[in-house]
């Protein structure tokens, strides 16, 4: 697009991934880059609606491995606030009681090893909670990147918590296989499909063999 019809509507292709998902109807901007001609003439080139989707994509899979590395990572933040908590507490019991003795100087290393200790805390993986019984199946919810993907093949089955995160609301609501397709299809691997609850399932050796590296 030429610099003559450039408008309002036209925002570069990160600020467009930061806005809220519009609900419904056509979206009041476009996603663009800007790009330089043969002619080395500035232009702006429209992003189509397929790239933006892999760009969410990319995005969402870049923000899980943040989070098993301790970035932006709730159950490390959490791990975090204890330390710190716990250091004070100890901190203000050392301190002296007004009208006591002083008591000697704690050595500057010791007081720096404190929040050294706390930061190295948060950024250990958070401990994982014990995991169900392969039979069962389940999801690691507070894994998930909210792709939608298990929601496409069937929403009984697969529902968003308050955070929206999925789980397995029901899983006699839809078929083993809808349960196996779902965990190839998952971004972050965070579905196992456990054992088959339908003997008379059609197909069942094959999605066995197929589940097994989810298990």
């Amino acid at each position: 697009m030429p610099r003559a019809k450039w408008n309002g509507t036209l925002i570069p292709v990160g600020e467009f991934l930061a806005r809220e998902p519009q609900a419904e109807g056509l979206p009041d901007k476009v996603p663009c880059v800007l790009m330089i001609d043969s002619d080395n003439v500035l232009q702006k080139v429209i992003v189509d609606d397929k790239l933006i989707r892999e760009a969410q994509r990319c995005r969402e899979a870049w923000h899980s491995l943040q989070e098993l590395g301790g970035i932006h990572n709730s159950h490390a933040e959490r791990l975090l606030a204890r330390e710190r908590k716990t250091w004070e507490e100890q901190r203000r019991e050392a301190e002296p009681a007004p009208g006591a003795a002083a008591p000697a100087a704690v050595p500057a290393a010791a007081v720096a090893a404190a929040p050294a200790a706390a930061t190295g805390a948060m950024l250990q993986p958070a401990e994982a909670a014990p995991e169900p019984p392969s039979d069962e199946a389940y999801i690691e919810t507070p894994r998930c990147t909210t792709c939608e993907e298990c929601m496409h093949i069937n929403n009984k089955m697969f529902v968003y918590d308050a955070n929206k995160q999925a789980y397995i609301a029901n899983r006699e609501a839809g078929t083993y296989a809808q349960l196996v397709e779902a965990a190839e299809s998952c971004q972050v691997s965070i579905i196992h499909p456990g054992k088959p609850w339908n003997p008379s399932e059609p197909g069942l050796a094959e999605l066995i063999k197929r589940a097994e590296p989810f298990l």
